[in-house]
């Protein structure tokens, strides 16, 4: 045989040495030049593969590199493939005389499924390189867009304090600190988005059975949107079905979110008109309540064809939405996450120009007693209690943080004490007597991690709080482990952590 066996494909060797004795090989110069062009059909095939490997693993820069070996490899194959196909034409013209065994015809056909496995191979390579194309365009629109969002409150914050700084009047500080607050919310609300999408993702949460009045609930979040909502001239009307049972058991601070993402979303895309929040009951009976929730807006409605772009992450339905309206496009895929663990979904109805109807369907338990309803879940109009005689221990290494912590727990006529590391909060610890435990978890010396380990031989009762900037919840997972109670992200609600101290409070007392 006149090719070298060394360059021959290790599976194309063995097939030949199974199939073919090697003087026929050797005897015809047509099935030479066959499995010449069939070694480098093979060999060209672990090419891909490696290409396709390494290209999950690369970063941006790297990746268009490899994008680009792959479009070159793939005009290869084609050329590779027309090869082919003259080689087997060459071989019928010649007509290569077959042993009495067939063996000839029985390689072949094994070669020609080979082929149809590489076809199918280069058709999903194809597919791989346009989905991955698509996938790093829609990252680096993502954190074009994260961008934008989260400088212009930035923008704001910075430029507003140094107007303070140089004004340094009274009434410059009143007239700008409901801007400063309204941005520092926006900033707040964008970066718990974020969290919450990568939480969902990770199957992280979990959702609690908690009696609350939903009514209420609409009546607080569309509070808390009405200034947002003059923004644009809009209105927000309620419409409860008058035979809802409103006392449920459920997620309030889930349907709470849900039903914020969706009246935001048709407040943002809705101008100088009315956004509905609809409750129908649709069935009752001595224990269940299944009912529907429709966020309509009267404003610019989405294309049909569009309307399973708008769930998909990172996505709104045109390029051009997030430069004009805003928003990162994670709102309503979050809410279709998050309705998936009521056991439900989010459904669509939408024209062009006239507006659009979100809708969703929930099936869950209610209650008759109205005494047993807790509406502590979201923050817009509790009333934070005042703590005095609360004993805490505040574990932080952040001066301003200590700071600010401090200034707020004043407020409640908390006594404060500070530790700057956890092995002085431990120290303490043995030495006064504190009610609740404030812990920061990221610290030098000794973290928050190795601190709670300690307190918790001494003692196993006592309430503490992670107040944490470390939003991995791989890390928060491993903090409850260890036995902190509950956390408190950075930047904290001042609001939800007066309710959080105040549980604890009074069961420790």
């Amino acid at each position: 045989m006149i090719m070298d066996k060394t360059t021959i494909h290790r599976q194309l060797q063995r097939q030949i040495s199974k199939y073919l004795p090697e003087n026929l090989v050797a005897d015809h110069p047509e099935l030479q030049k066959f499995i010449e062009v069939v070694n480098l059909s093979y060999q060209n095939y672990e090419k891909d593969a490696e290409l396709v490997e390494q290209s999950t693993r690369l970063n941006d820069i790297e990746y268009s590199e490899i994008n680009q070996k792959l479009k070159a490899e793939l005009v290869k194959k084609e050329e590779i493939h027309q090869k082919l196909v003259y080689a087997i034409n060459q071989l019928n013209d010649k007509k290569v005389k077959v042993g009495a065994d067939g063996n000839l015809i029985e390689l072949l056909n094994v070669l020609n499924q080979e082929i149809d496995l590489k076809k199918e191979f280069q058709r999903q390579l194809y597919l791989a390189k346009s989905n991955a194309e698509k996938a790093n365009e829609a990252k680096s629109d993502f954190l074009s867009v994260m961008s934008h969002e989260i400088r212009t409150p930035l923008n704001a914050i910075i430029g507003l304090i140094y107007i303070m700084e140089k004004e340094n009047t009274l009434s410059s500080f009143q007239e700008n600190i409901e801007v400063l607050k309204y941005s520092a919310q926006n900033l707040y609300l964008l970066i718990n988005n974020i969290l919450d999408f990568s939480k969902i993702e990770a199957g992280k949460v979990e959702l609690e059975n908690i009696p609350f009045d939903l009514p209420e609930l609409i009546q607080q979040i569309v509070k808390s949107l009405h200034i947002k909502a003059e923004e644009n001239n809009d209105t927000i009307e309620i419409e409860i079905d008058k035979n809802f049972k409103g006392n449920i058991v459920s997620d309030p601070l889930r349907i709470g979110q849900i039903l914020t993402n969706l009246i935001s979303n048709g407040i943002k895309f809705t101008r100088e008109g009315t956004i509905k929040v609809r409750v129908t009951q649709l069935e009752q009976d001595q224990y269940h309540s299944k009912f529907k929730i429709e966020v309509i807006d009267s404003g610019i409605g989405i294309a049909i064809e569009k309307f399973q772009q708008i769930f998909e992450k990172f996505e709104q339905a045109e390029n051009t939405t997030t430069r004009k309206f805003g928003g990162t496009g994670l709102g309503l895929v979050i809410s279709k996450k998050l309705l998936k663990l009521l056991d439900s979904d989010i459904e669509l109805e939408s024209e062009v120009g006239k507006g659009s109807n979100f809708s969703f369907v929930l099936s869950v338990p209610y209650l008759s007693d109205n005494s047993t309803v807790n509406n502590d879940m979201l923050y817009h109009d509790y009333i934070e209690e005042n703590l005095d005689g609360l004993r805490v221990l505040l574990v932080e290494d952040n001066l301003i943080n200590v700071k600010v912590a401090e200034k707020i727990l004043s407020q409640w006529n908390v006594h404060v004490e500070v530790a700057l590391n956890g092995l002085i909060a431990t120290q303490m610890y043995e030495s006064g007597k504190y009610d609740i435990i404030l812990m920061d978890l990221a610290m030098p010396v000794m973290d928050g991690y190795e601190a709670t380990i300690n307190i918790r031989f001494r003692d196993i009762s006592v309430p503490i709080i992670a107040l944490t900037a470390s939003a991995s919840y791989g890390y928060l997972e491993k903090a409850m482990l260890i036995g902190i109670n509950e956390y408190i992200l950075k930047p904290f609600n001042p609001k939800e952590l007066n309710l959080k101290l105040r549980k604890h409070f009074k069961t420790s007392v």
